[in-house]
């Protein structure tokens, strides 16, 4: 943090004249969109994610209106605040919570999220379908009559061919693709024909039944959907049709419903407050070498970060087993059964197994895609180490100050999150979506971290406050897995 904010320090400096190390100047380089924008890309360009490189710019323009808030109403920005964004920089991007779930930053304390929903509808059904549909066919329209079963007796008047579905003249027509397709004296026996009523609906045509020959004809309306026929000879009693509804019917097209649903999203604060003496501080700078303010609010700032990480895992993990179905829950043993030959290791090769099927329940029951974050605690973790594909892409040092190590399964399938504030015996599965249009939850960060002492009283005091929202969108998104001893 100290090399970071020393850069910063050298780059505004350099091009706008601001010294930001120096007392009270941090108040002018707030004012200032130019002094503003060259310190806020200068702490953001370390930030390797595109993602997080955008949110935290978002994050520090929602800081700078509070700290010209808070310079105004207090006559001054009190000294600790200079230090709130360069926190915020190691603060937000070591979030275990955000890396499982989606990060829409909030502009304001109270704001709605709108969400675009699709549903299908069959044609003459009332169903609905979420979009996509992979079950039933919503394409193809509704068919009246087979070859198979849809049969007129002959002869008739008026025979109501729309009845077959219980539709009326007033939701659908017939197409023009009205066609008889055999024919029976008895029901019993059939002989194909293949007769096709001209453009206006009338057809007549010769048929042989054995040594036997007669003439059918009739008319078939298009707009009413019935169909008139008669036999010369009385031979024919049964006919054979197809026939399909008019897609032309907007009342029974196959159709999407498109409807537009909010979520309302409220800032909610957490703070922690800390209080030291005077000679304390003296003593630990004249011994250690050491800033009691910096120490105090790097504790702080972690704590907060462990306490938002561990609200986001709970709620998860609580969704999914008071909302989800089963099928979103498996189990499995570290320890092999006795009669495994193979030891340990090789068993815990076979976590794949309930994971593959967590992850595949999740895209069957989303229509998205499949689960593709696990986030476990370290004991649990160290199962997946023993996997052959498993590969570290951070460390607890360099890429978690919060405690937590990220790593890939699968050759990049799952990305694994591992931390401490997941309960030990609980893996969690997630999907994350690349959008919001595919978000199963929200953290919304508003005011992510603010600085705030209060020298009130010869006892120095400092507060640390963050201010955010959550929101679950898809619990389907989740699955857990149980991990036993």
């Amino acid at each position: 943090m100290k090399e970071m904010l020393t850069e910063a320090y050298k780059v505004v400096k350099k091009t706008t004249g601001i010294d930001p190390s120096k007392p009270g100047s941090m108040r002018t380089i707030a004012q200032d969109d130019n002094a503003w924008e060259k310190y806020v890309r200068t702490l953001a360009e370390s930030i390797e994610s595109p993602t997080d490189r955008a949110t935290f710019k978002i994050l520090a323009e929602n800081t700078r209106t509070n700290l010209l808030e808070a310079s105004i109403s207090q006559f001054g920005m009190n000294p600790y605040e200079s230090l709130t964004l360069p926190l915020l920089r190691v603060f937000y991007p070591k979030l275990v919570g955000k890396e499982a779930v989606t990060v829409s930053p909030m502009d304001k304390p109270e704001t709605v999220k709108s969400f675009i929903k699709a549903t299908f509808a069959p044609a003459n059904s009332t169903t609905q379908y979420p979009a996509p549909v992979i079950t039933p066919d919503i394409s193809g329209g509704p068919s009246i009559g087979t070859p198979i079963i849809a049969t007129i007796a002959v002869p008739s008047a008026n025979f109501d061919v729309l009845h077959v579905l219980l539709l009326t003249p007033e939701l659908a027509h017939l197409e023009r693709d009205f066609v008889l397709t055999a024919v029976s004296a008895d029901g019993t026996a059939w002989t194909n024909v293949n007769i096709v009523p001209a453009v206006e609906g009338h057809f007549s045509g010769s048929v042989s039944i054995g040594a036997h020959d007669d003439v059918i004809s009739g008319l078939v309306n298009y707009k009413d959907g019935t169909v008139s026929i008669s036999s010369a000879t009385a031979l024919v009693k049964f006919i054979k049709y197809q026939v399909t509804c008019s897609l032309e019917e907007n009342r029974i097209n196959p159709r999407i419903d498109i409807t537009v649903e909010k979520i309302r999203l409220y800032a909610k604060d957490r703070q922690i407050q800390a209080n030291w003496t005077i000679n304390a501080e003296q003593d630990m700078r004249a011994l250690f070498d050491v800033s009691m303010q910096a120490e105090i609010v790097n504790y702080l700032s972690q704590q907060i970060a462990l306490d938002i990480d561990r609200e986001i895992v709970n709620n998860l993990i609580t969704a999914n087993l008071r909302l989800n179905p089963v099928s979103h829950q498996r189990t499995f043993t570290r320890t092999p059964p006795l009669n495994y030959p193979w030891g340990v290791k090789y068993w815990h090769e076979n976590i794949l197994v309930p994971l593959n099927e967590l992850s595949a329940v999740i895209y069957k029951d989303t229509n998205i895609n499949a689960g593709n974050v696990i986030l476990t605690n370290p004991m649990d973790a160290a199962i997946l180490e023993d996997l052959q594909t498993f590969n570290y892409t951070g460390t607890a040092s360099t890429n978690g100050d919060m405690g937590y190590r990220s790593a890939t399964v699968q050759g990049g399938k799952w990305k694994v999150l591992t931390s401490a504030v997941v309960p030990e015996g609980t893996m969690l599965m997630a999907f994350k979506g690349n959008d919001e249009l595919q978000a199963c939850y929200f953290y919304s960060p508003y005011v992510p971290l603010v600085l705030h002492p209060y020298p009130m009283t010869f006892t120095p005091s400092l507060t640390i406050l963050s201010r955010y929202a959550t929101a679950m969108v898809r619990n389907l998104g989740f699955a857990t897995l149980a991990v036993g001893a």
